[in-house]
C-alpha cells in the first residue's frame, strides 16, 4: 500500500507548486533551444524540467493508482471468502445469487475525502465484502482497507454468519456527510441485521439499483428459508411426538 502517496493526493490543494516550475524550466529550456548557441544547453534544461514534472507527479496518488491498489486488494476476495468459511459454490442457494459489496467509507472518524476530477467523491477508507447464501446459513467476509495506514489495526477482516431463521433483515440506511466546504452528499449503507440486533454488515456502499435489488433478494430469501426451516422443525416435533406416542403405546 502506497500509504504516503495516498496521503499527499488526499491533502494536497489546487495546483501542484512544483510541476509548475517543472513546466516553467521546460519552456525556458525550448526558447533556449531555438538560439543557434544555445540549443544544446537548452535541451539539457529541457530535460531537467522534465525531471522536475515527472518527480511532481509521481510524489503522490492519483485517482488511477488509489483504485488499482483497492482492486489489488478486493479482487480475489470471492475466493477468500469460500476458503475463508470453507463453504464452496455446490453449496450456494439457487433463489438469491451471491452479493458484492464494496464502497469508500464515509462514516469512518478523521476520514479524507476529495471529490477527483472524475467527479467521484474518494476517501482514505473503503469497505468490500462477499456475501455466500446456502441452505442453511449466510456467511459474510470482507475488509476494511485504510489507504493511509498499512497497519493491521486500520486494515482488518469482517466476517460473519447467521442461520436464516435469525436473520432480521437487509436494508438501505440512508444519511450525510458533510463536505470541508460545508456542503452535504447523500451517503448510503448496506445493513444486513441479525434478530439480535448484530450487524453482519453494515458500511457505506456504492449505491444503485443492483444495492436495492441485493437488499430486496435477501429479504426474500429470508421469508422462504425462515419459513421452510420453520417447517422442518414443526415436521421433526410431530415426528417425534408420533415416534413417543409408539413408545407409550407399548408400554
Amino acid at each position: 500500500m502506497e500509504s504516503k502517496r495516498n496521503l499527499k493526493y488526499f491533502v494536497s490543494k489546487g495546483i501542484n507548486p512544483v510541476l509548475c516550475v517543472g513546466a516553467a524550466i521546460v519552456l525556458i529550456g525550448l526558447i533556449l533551444m531555438l538560439g543557434e548557441t544555445t540549443s544544446s544547453f537548452g535541451l539539457v534544461i529541457a530535460l531537467i524540467g522534465v525531471g522536475v514534472a515527472v518527480f511532481a507527479t509521481g510524489a503522490k496518488s492519483g485517482e488511477a493508482d488509489i483504485d488499482n491498489q483497492i482492486l489489488g486488494i478486493v479482487k480475489d476476495l470471492p475466493e477468500q471468502a469460500q476458503i475463508r468459511h470453507e463453504v464452496y459454490e455446490r453449496s450456494f442457494l439457487a433463489i438469491v445469487k451471491p452479493v458484492l459489496l464494496k464502497g469508500f467509507d464515509f462514516r469512518k472518524e478523521g476520514i479524507y475525502c476529495k471529490k477527483c476530477p472524475d467527479h467521484k467523491y474518494r476517501t482514505s477508507d473503503f469497505n468490500a465484502a462477499q456475501i455466500y447464501f446456502t441452505r442453511e446459513k449466510v456467511y459474510v467476509y470482507g475488509k476494511h482497507i485504510c489507504l493511509i495506514d498499512s497497519s493491521d489495526e486500520a486494515n482488518y477482516e469482517i466476517i460473519g454468519s447467521c442461520a436464516w431463521e435469525d436473520l432480521k433483515e437487509a436494508r438501505i440506511d440512508e444519511s450525510e456527510y458533510t463536505l470541508a466546504d460545508g456542503r452535504k452528499i447523500a451517503v448510503h449503507s448496506f445493513v444486513l441485521e441479525t434478530k439480535a440486533g448484530e450487524k453482519l454488515i453494515d458500511f457505506s456502499v456504492e449505491y444503485g439499483a443492483d444495492v436495492d435489488k441485493a437488499a430486496d433478494d435477501i429479504n426474500h430469501a429470508i421469508e422462504k428459508m425462515t419459513l421452510r426451516a420453520m417447517e422442518k422443525a414443526a415436521d421433526r416435533a410431530a415426528k417425534h411426538a408420533a415416534l413417543k406416542g409408539q413408545e407409550m403405546k407399548y408400554e
